[in-house]
Parts: structure tokens; C-alpha cells; sequence
């Protein structure tokens, strides 16, 4: 069979032919009358503009609605009323830890609130973000009168200019209403705005221009120049009807409709300039003359005598790389081959030549690569998986001598019941602790805790109470292995132990879906930590996730020559770190007199999402 030659030409001369044929589509289109067109389009964009105008409006009433109903769910509820007129200094430090995750629960329900704070009649000041000395003024300024949910003026939140809405807080069920305080709600009023008309404008048939301003005309969003221009033009009588709004220094004119929230003092101004709608009725009428017959024509020219060739080729790699990608071997030995046909192109023959010169460096590249990664991922883990093991190994020696003490005094009263319940639970934490995966479900977990509580109880008869708080989908989410026992022997030693007076342990767990982690909390009520302990004890925490030589027992027995007393929680962490990363140390929390609070996060995975993408070794058990 005879081959024939193929003509190579470049792609600008093809693409100089393509753009001769397009101008000389186009040129024929545009002579068509479009008159019709014109004035339907016309009739839409003002339709459109006054249905736009009226929907922000709507969507801004319905906005500042819920932000009324939020302030009074918040206002009004016993987390508030609690926390205000809390007196007692330990109910008052878990009075605010509730307000908090109240606040925080709040913030949640809109993506515009920016922050809230809540603004006691005694100084008292409570907020997500924001400091005291912002909110102040307003505060002082309804300090002395009787008002509802209104608006109070705008200021800079966390660095951005929020509109501050207030609501009364007031004292319930006491026969005789008393103001508590005043809560604060901060809008972050230009991202409200801007995504209110990017969602409702999506189509870009227009940009209006929106003011927005309180009964005493402040402003709080828009242009100050073309405010004071909407001042001085008289409105309409009716909120219906649209006007023209004429700008003093340029020839801009404006098509303005006015809303008025008469229940907070609050007006809306939607403006779009009239050259828009001219604009964009030319740019609809150009689009209109492209969709005719001009783009079939050159489609058809495209592919009959130039681009079917290119698309050819184009196709003729791309079933290459799809057989590449099936692992086709015989494939890439071979290399890509290119059928262009009468005329063809000198860019993709470069193309396929640099393509085939390609695989053959990849291929020898990712050899390299493949076995040089092989044995630093072998080695890596394995260290990984040692220190870890070390680290978990590390029961506390105490607690097996007052165990056995106690069992030994048990047995010296006849207590046989008592001795198999905790030589039992003994035996199951040792099991536990030394056999099967190294990740378990915190349900597996708090057994094993439960049965170390169940001892220490027999230990110290009434001394502790015990108090477990766990969301429902906690229960399944995978963890290391013995990381909440030793915590709660820190609490019970170091806390409880070492108070007169009884005390109880809270033991918790809820999941944080916005960040994809579940937070687990031990809180005891007992001695605390002074603030200088507290602080070295952080900082080492923080010490160990850097200060690392890659021998766990050398590691350890630094942490216990350093801060012997919190060897535990620093074994915990250390484990946590390897674990997870540097994002995911413990938190701590102290105060002398009232308590510890120590908190874990894991990332929130099941065993359902181990079975399909765990692929690494360190997690698959040791």
C-alpha cells in the first residue's frame, strides 16, 4: 500500500484561516434586524431589576428576623441567666464554660454572625471573640433606658465592620422583671450583602450599587458619596415606585428603590445605573447574532477541513494514556504513534515526539523514586510503630501495688466477693492493654476506664463521684488505645487524692462535625494547679512534640526527670503526636481550688471508614 505524504502546517496558519471564516460569518449575522429582540429584552431587565430589588429586601427582612429570634433564644436562656447572676466562684467558672458552648452553638446557626457578647450590668462580659472595650459604648449608651431589639450603630469586630444589633437581657420567673444585662449580636454586614446579591445576581445581567443606613442616616454599607446624593433627591410616596437618583459629580444616573424596616428604623436603597441596562441589552442582541447559523457554519469548516486532523491526533493520545493508565506495559515499550492524515500539524507531531521521550525518563524515574521510598517508608514505620509500643507499655507500677495492697486486705476480711470483682477488672486491663489493635472504638475504651474506676472506687470508698457525658455518635469513633485511663488516674492522684474534701470526675465526648474531630474531656473538682504550674506543665506538653530524639525510653525518661508528677498525661501526649501530628497535643485547662479539665481530640473515623482506606501500617495494629 502506497503511503501518501502528509502536510504539515502550523497552528497559527490554521487558526488565521478559522478567524478569516469567522469574521465573515459574524459580518452576515449582524445585518439581521433584531428590533423585535431589542424590546423584549428590555421589558426582561427591567422586570428583572425591580424583582431583584424586592427579593434583597425580602431576604434582608427575613435575615434580620432570625437574627431577632436568636438574640431571644439566647437572651432567655438558663445558660445566660445562670451566668450572670451566678455568685459562687466555682458554679460561675462552669457557668461560663456552659455559656460558651452556647455561644459557640449560636454562632453556628449563620454563616454572617461575626460574633456575640453578652454584656453584664455588673461589668460582667462574656463574648466568642470580640473585646469588652468595643461593645463598651453601647453598652453605656442604653445603660440608663428601656429598650427592645434594635439597632445600635456599626463597629470593627475581630477587624471587620459589623453591624451591632442589642436585645435587654432580663431576669425570668421572679415576679418582678430586673435587667441582667445586655446581649450583643455582631453582623458582619458586607459579606450579608455582597453574598445576598452574588447569589440572587448570578446571571451578572447588572451590578447595583446598595446602601443601607439606620433612622438617624448612618450609614452602614455602601458608598458615602452616593449616600449623601440619595439624601438630597426627594423619594417617591410610595416604596413601589422607582426614581432617579442623579449623581452630583459625574453624568451617572441611577434607577433607586427605597425599603424601609420600619421595627428596626432601617432603609434599603438598591441603585443601578441606567448605561447597565443599555450595555447589557447591546451585549444580550450581540450574543443573539453568535447563536444563529454562524457557529454551525464554522463548526462544520472546523472539522471538515481543518480540525478533524487535530482532533484526530488529540484522540489518538488520548487512548494512548488510557491504555498507559490500564497498565498496558507493552504500551509504553512501544511508545505513541500519530495518524494525522492529509494535512496535520507540526505542534502535535512535536507533541507526540516530547510525549514518548517523556515516558521513557518517567519510567526510569519512577523506578528510582519507587525503591528509594519503599525502604524509607519501611524504616519510618517501623521506628513508629516502637515508640509507640514503648510508650503504651508504660502502665503506672502504683496502681498494681495498691491494688494488690488492697486485695491483700480484702483477703484478710473474708471479702471474696469483692476480691473477684477487682482482681477481674485488674486482669481485664492488663489484657486489654497488651493485646489486640492499637486503635479501638471509645466504647471498648471506657469499659477498660470503668473497670479502673470500679477499683480506685473500692479504694476510696465515697471520696469521688463518677459522671459520664457522651454523644450518641461518640461511641463508634476509633482511638489509641489507653489514652483516657491514664488521664483519669492523673485526675484521681493529683486532683482528688489530694483534696479533704469529696469531689467527682465528669467524663465526656462530643463530636465537632464543622472540623471533622471528636473532643473527649476529663474534669475533676479537685485541688487544681497553681498558674505557674500550669504554665510548665503547657510547656512541656508543648517541648515534647519537638524536643524528640527517636528513642522512646531515653524521651520518657526526660519527660519524668522534668515533670515527674505529669508523666502520664505527657505519655499520652506523645502518643498523640506520633498519632495524629503536631495539630493534636492535649489541652489543659486548671485552676487551684477548682479543678482540672483536660482535653483530647481525635480525627473522627469508625471502623467503616478503616476497612476502605486504611492503608497504613502504623494504624493496622502493633
Amino acid at each position: 500500500m502506497k503511503k501518501h505524504k502528509t502536510i504539515l502546517l502550523p497552528l497559527g496558519r490554521q487558526f488565521s484561516i478559522i478567524l478569516v471564516l469567522f469574521i465573515v460569518c459574524t459580518a452576515g449575522i449582524t445585518l439581521y434586524n433584531t428590533q423585535d429582540y431589542v424590546r423584549v429584552q428590555t421589558d426582561f431587565l427591567s422586570s428583572s431589576l425591580d424583582s431583584y430589588s424586592s427579593q434583597l429586601a425580602k431576604n434582608t427582612q427575613e435575615a434580620y428576623d432570625s437574627y431577632k429570634n436568636i438574640c431571644y433564644s439566647v437572651a432567655y436562656s438558663s445558660v445566660v441567666q445562670d451566668f450572670l447572676s451566678s455568685k459562687n466562684r466555682q458554679s460561675s467558672y462552669e457557668a461560663y464554660q456552659e455559656l460558651r458552648t452556647q455561644l459557640e452553638n449560636t454562632f453556628l446557626l449563620n454563616p454572617y454572625i461575626s460574633d456575640i457578647a453578652v454584656y453584664g450590668q455588673d461589668g460582667t462580659f462574656a463574648s466568642l471573640g470580640g473585646s469588652a472595650f468595643s461593645y463598651k459604648p453601647f453598652a453605656d449608651k442604653l445603660e440608663e433606658t428601656s429598650f427592645p431589639y434594635c439597632t445600635v450603630g456599626t463597629s470593627l469586630i475581630n477587624g471587620t465592620n459589623c453591624h451591632i444589633l442589642a436585645m435587654p437581657i432580663c431576669t425570668l420567673g421572679t415576679g418582678q422583671s430586673q435587667r441582667l444585662g445586655i446581649l450583643f449580636l455582631a453582623i458582619d454586614i458586607n459579606h450579608l450583602l455582597s453574598n445576598s446579591m452574588t447569589n440572587m445576581n448570578s446571571q451578572k445581567l447588572y451590578e447595583p450599587e446598595i446602601l443601607f443606613a439606620n433612622a438617624q442616616q448612618e450609614l452602614i454599607y455602601g458608598t458615602r458619596s452616593l449616600y449623601r446624593t440619595v439624601l438630597s433627591t426627594p423619594a417617591p410616596q410610595s416604596e413601589t415606585d422607582t426614581y432617579e437618583v442623579k449623581a452630583n459629580s459625574s453624568p451617572v444616573t441611577y434607577i433607586t428603590k427605597c425599603y424601609s424596616f420600619r421595627n428596626l428604623g432601617l432603609s434599603l436603597y438598591v441603585l443601578v445605573d441606567k448605561s447597565q441596562l443599555t450595555s447589557q441589552i447591546q451585549t444580550i442582541s450581540q450574543r443573539q447574532f453568535l447563536a444563529t447559523g454562524a457557529i454551525l457554519l464554522l463548526v462544520f469548516l472546523f472539522v471538515t477541513f481543518l480540525y478533524k486532523p487535530f482532533l484526530d491526533s488529540l484522540k489518538q493520545l488520548i487512548d494512548f494514556m488510557k491504555s498507559i493508565s490500564a497498565g498496558n506495559r507493552k504500551a509504553i515499550r512501544k511508545g505513541a504513534q500519530i495518524h494525522q492524515g492529509l494535512i496535520g500539524s507540526t505542534e502535535i507531531n512535536d507533541i507526540f515526539n516530547a510525549f514518548n521521550e517523556m515516558l521513557i525518563k518517567t519510567e526510569e524515574l519512577n523506578h528510582t523514586i519507587f525503591d528509594s521510598y519503599t525502604r524509607m517508608y519501611e524504616l519510618e514505620a517501623n521506628n513508629r510503630k516502637t515508640e509507640i509500643a514503648f510508650l503504651r507499655s508504660q502502665i503506672n507500677p502504683h496502681f498494681l501495688y495498691n491494688t494488690l495492697t488492697m486485695i491483700c486486705g480484702m483477703a484478710a476480711e473474708g471479702m471474696t466477693d469483692k476480691i473477684i470483682l477487682v482482681t477481674g477488672a485488674l486482669s481485664q486491663i492488663f489484657r486489654y492493654s497488651i493485646k489486640g489493635n492499637d486503635l479501638v472504638s471509645l466504647r471498648e475504651e471506657l469499659e477498660i476506664v470503668k473497670s479502673y474506676l470500679m477499683i480506685q472506687k473500692e479504694r476510696f470508698a465515697d471520696r469521688f463521684t463518677i459522671e459520664y457525658n457522651f454523644s450518641d455518635d461518640a461511641y463508634d469513633c476509633l482511638i489509641p488505645k489507653m489514652v483516657i485511663q491514664p488521664l483519669v488516674e492523673n485526675a484521681i492522684v493529683h486532683g482528688l487524692e489530694k483534696s479533704l474534701k469529696p469531689g467527682s470526675i465528669l467524663i465526656g465526648a462530643g463530636r465537632n462535625p464543622r472540623h471533622g474531630y471528636l473532643a473527649i474531656w476529663i474534669f475533676d473538682t479537685g485541688v487544681g494547679m497553681p498558674p505557674e504550674k500550669l504554665q510548665e506543665l503547657r510547656h512541656s506538653i508543648a517541648a515534647s512534640v519537638h524536643d524528640k530524639t527517636g528513642d522512646a525510653s531515653a524521651d520518657l525518661a526526660k519527660m519524668d526527670a522534668q515533670n515527674h508528677d505529669s508523666i502520664g498525661i505527657l505519655n499520652v501526649n506523645s502518643r498523640m503526636v506520633l498519632y495524629y501530628g503536631a495539630d493534636y497535643t492535649l489541652l489543659i485547662d486548671s485552676e487551684e481550688g477548682v479543678g482540672t479539665n483536660i482535653q483530647l481530640r481525635v480525627p473522627y473515623q469508625t471502623n467503616d471508614f478503616h476497612k476502605h482506606h486504611n492503608s497504613s501500617p502504623l494504624h493496622q495494629g502493633i
